[in-house]
């Protein structure tokens, strides 16, 4: 018989309370056998763990013939598991400062999907939707009986529902579509749209349809965004709509497009795609530029730069850049 599914949330909690426990550096051999019978009891279990994997590898880079995989291999002893829990152990505060991340609801490495740095991934929602997450993204999926929710917890989401894309049956879905951020809820009214979450605001764009804007602490009606628009909004208030820039979606076929942009907006949308420091030059950075530049080959970028400007990519090594006025 299928196991009835878990709570998420309470499922989320236990997870991250194991995690840190064995990353603790105390663990005995008991809290070995304890997690062991707790990962092999539910599937459930297991696809979250999977998640702290994920976690462990994009943040800690340890090495993938090390640490969790050990843990789930079978026929390990657990000496050597434990040995692999060290290796988690010895980052230091990493993984209690994670713990405390987790805890606080910033779950981000627990996402149902996230994106590395410089990476994409495109998702097809069980309802027809699809979903494409941009570099250094993450968003859980929840869809019940009465909606369909995309919490996203960081970075920007291109968002195609299944009413623009009218698959069969899919299309007439009349469950709410929304994209949830820190700042607020995005409805789709049968829409193609983006939605890119920064710190001290969320940034909605419109290719097709309408949307309607709910920032979190304002009540009455919504904003309503048509196709062609874009507009950012905080937990208080929505800006007034302006033209979509015609920048925001070519990210989704590989370009950073920029229309006499200044040079230091330019490298730090270049620097979202990169791992490490891409740093500009004060005295270069109102320098004017235009041109579609490559996301998958941030190097070629900067050499298309250094040919176009007078500037120079100083780089002291892969993850440090800085661009500099001749």
């Amino acid at each position: 018989m299928t196991p009835q599914p878990r709570d998420e949330n309470a499922l989320r909690q236990e997870t991250v309370a194991w995690y840190a426990r064995l990353c603790s550096g105390e663990a005995t051999e008991a809290d070995q056998q304890a997690w062991q019978q707790w990962h092999q009891q539910h599937p459930d279990h297991q696809r979250a763990w999977q998640r702290i994997a994920a976690f462990r590898t994009a943040v800690q880079r340890v090495p993938s013939r090390i640490a969790l995989p050990t843990l789930l291999a079978a026929g390990q002893s657990r000496r050597h598991a434990l040995r692999g829990m060290a290796v988690l152990a010895g980052t230091g505060l990493l993984g209690y400062a994670s713990y405390r991340t987790l805890a606080e609801g910033k779950d981000i490495w627990l996402a149902d999907y996230r994106t590395g740095v410089g990476e994409q991934r495109s998702v097809a929602l069980a309802d027809g939707s699809r979903m494409l997450l941009n570099t250094d993204s993450a968003a859980d999926v929840l869809f019940s009986s009465s909606q369909r929710v995309v919490r996203l917890w960081a970075g920007e989401v291109l968002v195609e529902t299944a009413s623009h894309r009218a698959q069969g049956d899919a299309a007439s879905n009349h469950r709410p579509f929304t994209v949830a951020t820190r700042h607020g809820s995005v409805r789709a009214l049968g829409t193609r749209f983006s939605v890119r979450q920064q710190a001290a605001q969320t940034t909605v764009a419109v290719l097709a349809d309408a949307v309607d804007i709910y920032p979190q602490e304002l009540s009455g009606r919504p904003q309503r965004m048509h196709a062609g628009q874009q507009a950012s909004f905080d937990s208080q208030r929505t800006t007034a709509p302006q033209a979509v820039d015609d920048s925001v979606a070519a990210w989704e076929y590989g370009s950073i497009v920029a229309s006499d942009w200044r040079l230091g907006d330019l490298l730090a949308e270049l620097a979202r795609y990169r791992p490490g420091h891409l740093a500009c030059d004060p005295a270069a950075a109102s320098l004017r530029v235009s041109g579609a530049f490559p996301i998958a080959d941030t190097d070629k970028a900067l050499r298309v730069i250094a040919k176009s400007l007078p500037v120079r990519v100083s780089q002291r090594t892969r993850y440090w850049v800085r661009v500099e006025a001749l």
